[in-house]
């Protein structure tokens, strides 16, 4: 296992300890692409395994495609999707299906693709077993959802955590910033116990924090990583 976090702006590559960076994109931020690209140089210039992560983003959306290939084409380990609904909101089936299956196929040609539980980690499951090989399980969504993280955790068959191999951590703690999770992480948090129960059946998983209060990413990254040497991982 190993640990990292988040970052949105080149100056942040430096500021943690971090094993692990994801290049977070969010739509509609001023110079979004231009901040990703230099975060991928200086990961690239240290050493530094990354990922890149589009959010607000669609891959249903042409006007949104070109800069989400441009994403890919600047990925190391993997572009990291969210999973998606219809314009309805139901399953992707039909006429929607084939298309969606081919830009997934087009963006795989350029990098690895994985898909994390965002939009309804209700029906997580049949969305992995349908459209992706590698897997991004998002604990800290799992709990805003309403579900039982370690309970979840335990409810994943064997085929679904081979796929496991990003992690995404934050804690539900009720409402600011207009959502419910993100919070830092506690020792005792379910969301921790959660990750754990998955390392003893799944050791090797990039695990990434994703935290609002940025001032308490070290704090959670010294949680994940003495529960690595808790583990002897």
């Amino acid at each position: 296992m190993i640990a990292g976090t988040r970052v949105v702006h080149p100056e942040e590559i430096n500021r943690w300890d971090a094993e692990i960076v994801q290049i977070s994109v969010y739509r509609g931020m001023k110079n979004n692409l231009a901040e990703m690209r230099e975060c991928a140089r200086l990961c690239r210039d240290k050493g530094i395994p990354y990922v890149v992560h589009p959010v607000s983003y669609s891959i249903q959306d042409k006007e949104m495609l070109h800069d989400i290939f441009e994403m890919a084409e600047c990925a190391d380990l993997a572009l990291i999707l969210h999973d998606e609904k219809t314009a309805d909101g139901n399953r992707l089936s039909g006429g929607d299906k084939d298309p969606f299956r081919n830009t997934i196929e087009q963006l795989k040609s350029v990098t690895e693709v994985s898909f994390e539980n965002a939009t309804d980690t209700s029906d997580i499951q049949w969305y992995w077993d349908n459209f992706t090989d590698i897997i991004t399980l998002d604990i800290g969504h799992v709990e805003s959802a309403g579900l039982d993280s370690v309970a979840f955790v335990h409810s994943l068959n064997e085929k679904t955590i081979d796929k496991i191999r990003f992690v995404h951590m934050h804690r539900n703690n009720g409402m600011h910033g207009g959502i419910t999770d993100h919070w830092p992480l506690r020792k005792d948090c379910r969301e921790l116990q959660a990750l754990k129960e998955l390392l003893l059946v799944k050791p090797d998983v990039a695990v990434i924090l994703e935290l609002n209060e940025t001032e308490m990413i070290d704090n959670s990254l010294e949680l994940i990583k003495s529960l690595r040497k808790e583990l002897a991982l």
